[in-house]
């Protein structure tokens, strides 16, 4: 099974939304935009990606979700 190296970072904020923020009109639309944002975006070794809150702003809500990306190469050999 593959995994994207972002779907913890999803898994935390769909809870988030769920546990607080779920009388935000289409508030689970929001992950998709994380989704979107985290899937599109151009990311560095050794770069720290955060999520907040998307509604910290309104509500002064502090939740956050943060980790470092770790690029790893492993060279294949080609077949003959």
């Amino acid at each position: 099974m593959r995994y994207i190296w972002y779907e913890s970072i999803l898994e935390s904020l769909r809870h988030h939304i769920e546990a607080k923020h779920m009388d935000q009109p289409d508030a689970l639309q929001e992950l998709s935009f994380t989704e979107e944002y985290l899937h599109y975006e151009s990311f560095q070794d050794c770069e720290e990606v955060r999520i907040v809150c998307p509604w910290s702003i309104h509500c002064k809500c502090e939740w956050e979700v943060a980790g470092e990306i770790r690029f790893k190469f492993k060279p294949m050999e080609l077949k003959q």
